[in-house]
């Protein structure tokens, strides 16, 4: 049977994402056990956000397939490269290796994908794409976890082998040319810019803090592994059914605001369960319920706020790496002068605090802005 290009599309990136969730997601407790300290990680996170967004403002056209080639074999250097940890520099070097492979992959599957899913289904379509990662980390971290404390040298052959059927999904992709305008695509958000950039600086929290942060309590592969499953595991029902809630309402705007205040209040609760493994699995537990809502109801209102998806997405794309850069920055000040950092949790529930805020100010008082 012949697939849809959206099928195809889901089976692509489900492959993509199952050898992320094997090869990458348990890699944090691996680096530990190799030297690399938790100030290490949050540079070498700086440093893979800070070479995406580099590539997405100097490299701004090419052809889908080609980019998701290039994507993917950066991706896969990136994983050779710390196979056997001789120093740091190798270790950054992959790290800035994966920010290329981020940057060469979701421009042209966002905009691949979105302009596959039916309008009348966008909510129900981001759920599902935001659901697809939760849903491989029920599995593939407790499983590549035992497979490292059994026999590591098998582990990195299956992440390999894993590589090799992402890739093959590649060419059975529609091939399209993405080509955009900085001026024009920062233009073309301009009602959502500022949502975006403080989104992505919030997203040092589950991007940088919360993985880094876990290796105070566990700190072997398939611990590791198993705590990834139990946040995957509370996110995945939670975001299908609210992405289909918001399609039969058509008033997403609705939700972003009980979304970012819960979010924003569980961020400042942090600093009390950093001392206790029992408070932060239950603090990590609620930010994993609620933060794939947050990012399909987000994600879903910059498609329907912005028709012109093949500018409109590159421009998200920057301004939420630009966020994200400037998240890290100020995780890696906050590492700096505190050994076991608090401050930086209200720091970022400031941040966020200012989403419903600002977004209130402009859609219901200044009324500058109609939001679905």
């Amino acid at each position: 049977m012949r697939l849809t290009p959206y099928k195809r599309l889901l089976l692509f990136v489900t492959t993509t994402l199952w050898f992320s969730a094997f090869a990458r997601t348990i890699l944090p407790a691996y680096y530990l056990s190799q030297g690399i300290t938790l100030y290490q990680m949050i540079v070498a996170t700086l440093l893979a956000f800070g070479a995406q967004i580099t590539l997405l403002l100097s490299i701004r056209r090419g052809r889908a397939k080609s980019l998701w080639k290039i994507s993917l074999l950066a991706n896969l250097v990136s994983l050779l490269l710390v196979i056997q940890l001789e120093t740091v520099w190798q270790y950054y070097l992959a790290s800035a290796l994966f920010g290329i492979a981020m940057a060469t992959f979701w421009v042209a599957y966002n905009i691949a994908y979105f302009g596959a899913t039916p309008k009348e289904k966008t909510g129900l379509g981001s759920a599902i794409m935001f659901s697809v990662f939760p849903m491989l980390n029920i599995v593939a971290p407790p499983l590549a976890g035992f497979i490292m404390q059994w026999n590591t040298p098998i582990f990195w052959l299956i992440s390999i082998a894993f590589f090799g059927i992402a890739y093959l999904f590649i060419d059975k992709q529609e091939d399209f040319q993405v080509n955009y305008s900085l001026v024009a695509s920062l233009s073309e958000i301009k009602a959502t810019r500022v949502f975006l950039f403080l989104e992505g600086i919030w997203e040092a929290l589950p991007f940088a803090i919360i993985p880094v942060y876990t290796l105070y309590f566990i700190q072997t592969p398939l611990s590791y592994g198993a705590f990834s499953a139990y946040l995957a595991l509370i996110s995945v029902a939670a975001n299908l059914l609210l992405g289909k809630t918001t399609d039969r309402l058509q008033k997403r705007i609705l939700f972003l605001y009980p979304l970012t205040l819960v979010l924003a209040a569980t961020t400042f609760m942090f600093p009390q369960a950093t001392g206790s493994l029992a408070l932060w699995l239950l603090v990590t537990g609620i930010i994993n319920f609620f933060v794939p809502l947050f990012w399909n109801i987000s994600t879903s209102m910059i498609v329907d706020t912005h028709a012109n998806l093949p500018i409109a997405i590159p421009g998200r794309e920057i301004m939420l790496a630009t966020g994200r850069v400037t998240g890290f920055i100020l995780t890696l000040i906050s590492f700096s002068f505190e050994p076991r950092p608090l401050a930086i949790f209200f720091i970022l529930g400031l941040i966020l605090l200012m989403y419903p805020f600002y977004l209130w100010w402009i859609s219901r008082f200044k009324k500058k802005y109609v939001f679905r």
